[in-house]
Formats: structure tokens, sequence, C-alpha cells
């Protein structure tokens, strides 16, 4: 069945060549029109140029439009995907870096911390006014968001509109293909139960082939730590090419498994970025703002392959974007991951924060799977990333500086510092990027 579905950030070099190829993979979106979308629009028609070919070498049936025109864009889109940073590497670089003369040491700075909250402020007026506009050219289209700070992001079209939108991130996949390997089985004998935020979910239950996976998990362990499994694998690529020391720590002190990724759940604790030597003993590493811009090279380069027919195409991904389209498509009930507001789908978590859990999408809308209440240290931990999130969405809408300087007040990994010193911080972020906060000027 076609469709209108419209990429914002149609330019990305990381994330539009995946999510494409997976839509071609789906005879049911055979014929669609697909919008490249961005500001730049060399960049999506690099991209457009590409697809194209591919869909040609592979007898696909799609049309593809480059534009950096909102009303082209928008205007009767069924799906509104959005894969965008506002301000790119340069503010990326910025939101890492500076926390580092206040003893923060930042791996990624994408969702909390300070640089979280840095990357909220200017990206919270560009997705108001983006999603205003998608409503007002197509009020029934559905939005998902890739774009990071997820929660924060997600939480701001929710407010500002009243378009159905769904936050997507692929960290529930990593931890089930973690628990897979460790068991030396495949995804297919598991059912999980989980619920938290982006980036920091927990596995509150787990089956393997109808067992409690805890109980197996522990025995299978035997008083060993989580991540000496790793070492058993030494060589191995994907998720198993690093230590899992946080995520093994976590499992030690809470009993409960979280996201693979250490460079990530690191940012939500307080403790162990602040040393840069438990960083390396730890081995967790910061995405360093030169390997990103070495990443997007080579993915500009694999675009040109790809345009001149050099690679064939790939594998579906484990993204779930062009699943969910389907199930639209369709008419079709599939349940998967979900970041929602918290309407109370995680009862001890603050409502009206994005929380992540497992959901039913159909042609209705996304209607979120109760967890009940998480055990309550647990819960402690999220709320307080659940209230800065709220607070700082609230203040960025606002152009509110007391209100979002508050917030930073309140972020786990600045409690060493004093309240003076936390302002200061944020007042060098908001300086830096004053460009790109026009809501407080």
């Amino acid at each position: 069945m076609k469709a209108k579905i419209t990429f914002v950030g149609g330019g990305s070099v990381l994330w539009c060549p995946v999510l494409l190829t997976d839509l071609m993979h789906e005879e049911a979106l055979s014929g669609s029109e697909v919008v490249l979308f961005d500001i730049d629009l060399k960049a999506a028609k690099a991209v457009k140029t590409a697809v194209e070919r591919q869909a040609k070498d592979n007898n696909k049936n799609f049309k593809f439009i480059a534009t950096n025109r909102e009303d082209i864009a928008y205007t009767d889109a069924d799906f509104v995907l959005i894969t965008i940073s506002t301000g790119g590497l340069k503010t990326m670089q910025v939101d890492v870096e500076l926390p580092d003369k206040y003893g923060i040491f930042q791996t990624t700075g994408d969702s909390v911390g300070p640089g979280g909250w840095s990357r909220t402020l200017r990206n919270v007026p560009v997705f108001a006014k983006m999603a205003q506009t998608i409503e007002k050219y197509s009020p029934h289209a559905i939005v998902l968001n890739y774009s990071n700070p997820m929660g924060a992001l997600t939480k701001v079209i929710s407010d500002v509109s009243g378009l159905r939108c769904c936050g997507l991130c692929h960290g529930p996949f990593g931890t089930l293909n973690y628990l897979a390997k460790l068991f030396g089985t495949d995804e297919s004998h598991f059912r999980t139960r989980f619920g938290g935020i982006n980036h920091l979910f927990w596995i509150t239950d787990f089956t393997v082939d109808g067992k409690d996976g805890y109980e197996l998990l522990r025995k299978k362990l035997n008083g060993a730590s989580l991540n000496s499994f790793d070492k058993s694998l030494a060589g191995s690529e994907g998720i198993f090419k690093f230590d899992h020391q946080i995520l093994s720590e976590l499992y030690d002190a809470y009993g409960l498994l979280s996201y693979t990724a250490d460079d990530h759940t690191g940012e939500f604790f307080g403790c162990f970025l602040r040393d840069r030597k438990l960083m390396e003993k730890m081995l967790v590493k910061r995405k360093e703002i030169g390997k990103r811009r070495e990443k997007y090279a080579k993915g500009r380069g694999k675009l040109v392959e790809i345009a001149e027919g050099k690679i064939p195409m790939e594998k579906r991904s484990c993204e779930i974007a062009v699943n969910i389209v389907k199930a639209f498509v369709t008419d079709t009930t599939i349940t998967d991951v979900v970041n929602l507001p918290n309407i109370g789908q995680i009862a001890n978590l603050p409502y009206g924060a994005v929380v992540e859990t497992m959901g039913v999408i159909d042609s209705c809308g996304f209607t979120p799977c109760s967890v009940g209440n998480l055990p309550e240290n647990i819960a402690n931990i999220l709320s307080q990333h659940c209230r800065v999130q709220i607070m700082t969405t609230e203040a960025a809408l606002a152009g509110n500086k007391k209100l979002a300087l508050d917030a930073l007040l309140m972020d786990p990994l600045s409690q060493h510092l004093l309240p003076s010193q936390i302002k200061a911080m944020g007042e060098e972020l908001m300086e830096a990027n004053k460009n790109w906060l026009p809501q407080f000027k």
C-alpha cells in the first residue's frame, strides 16, 4: 500500500541509508513516496541518488524526493521520521568537553548530564516549531523520533501538538542480544519485561523457554561477575567487543540488567564519570568528535559507492521504524519498544515524563504496556532524571533561564559541585550555544 513517508534529516549518512534499506525490504510499502527533507539540500540529494540506484538494482518501486521546503515535505505526509541534531558536531563538542573543567567527563553527552541538558535547550525550539508545522500540513501524521535527547524531544512534540508521536531506540534489542549470546541461544527463546527511560531501562523479568531467566542467570554465573563472560568471548564483535563493567556493576548492586552500552548508562550516575582513572579502569571512553567526523566521512564515501552500484543492498536492521509504518498502513497490530509520556505505565515515575516500555502499536496509535511499580531504589534513580527532563523542556519552551538553571541544579552528574559552580557551568554552556537559543534572548 502506498504512503507518504518524510525523513527529517534526509541527508543523514548514518540513519537514512539504514532506514531506507529497511523500507525497501518491505513489499507491503511498495509504491510509497519517500521525501528526504534537509536544510542541507546537497546532502539530501546525495542520499536520494544512492537509494534510487539501490532501488533500481533491486527492482524496488519507490518514489524519492529531495527537498529543503517544509510544504513539500509535510503536506499530506502519513509518517514523519526525525533524525536530526541541532547545531551538529560543533555543538556536540561543547556539550561533552566544556563540563571537563568541572570534573564531569561525559562520554556521549546526548541524553543526560550537563551535555544532555545543553542539547535539550537548543533542540526544543526546533522541535516545537517542527511539530506545529507538521500538524499544520498533516494533522493526522504519525511522528517517529530517533533524535536525542530522546525523552525530552519526544515530550516536546507531545506537549505542543496533537500529533501521534513515539520515540524509538534500539537499546533493549542490545541487551536481549547480549542475553542470547550468554545463554548460547537466540532471541526467540526469550520473553522480557522492562521499564525505565531511554538509555537507562531495566529488565524487571525475563524468561528463557518459559523458565525464570534471572534464576537461570544466577546459576550460570555461579558467583562470577557478569562481565567475566565477556572475557570468554574475547575477539568477538558487536556488543562483546568491549567489557561491560558498568552493566556488571549495576547488576551486582541492583540485581537487574540494564542497557549494554556502558558509555550511555554511565552518564546516568554520579560516580562513573568524575575520575579519569576509574573510567580507564572500567574501559569507558568518550565518543570523540574526531572519530565521529571520521564516521560521517566514511558514511559519505559509502553513499557514493552505493550510488555507483558497488555495494549490494544490506539486510534488514533491528530498527523498528518500518515495522511501525507497516502496522499502520496494513491495519495490523504489533508490540514493541516505545518511548511515550508516562500516563501510569510506570506507576512510581513522574507522570508526563517520557518513559521506555513495551507498547501496542495499531491503527489507533501507541498504547504503552503497564509495568507497574519499579523497585524503589531504581525508581529513585530514574525519577531524578525524569524531573530534570520535565523541568528542562518546560524552561526551553517558555524561554525561562532561571527555570533552566534550576533544572541543571538537580542533575545527578553535577551533585559534587557547589550550586554556584553548577550555575556557572550552565551559564557557560548557554553562552556557547547562544546562537541556537533564540528563546532566551
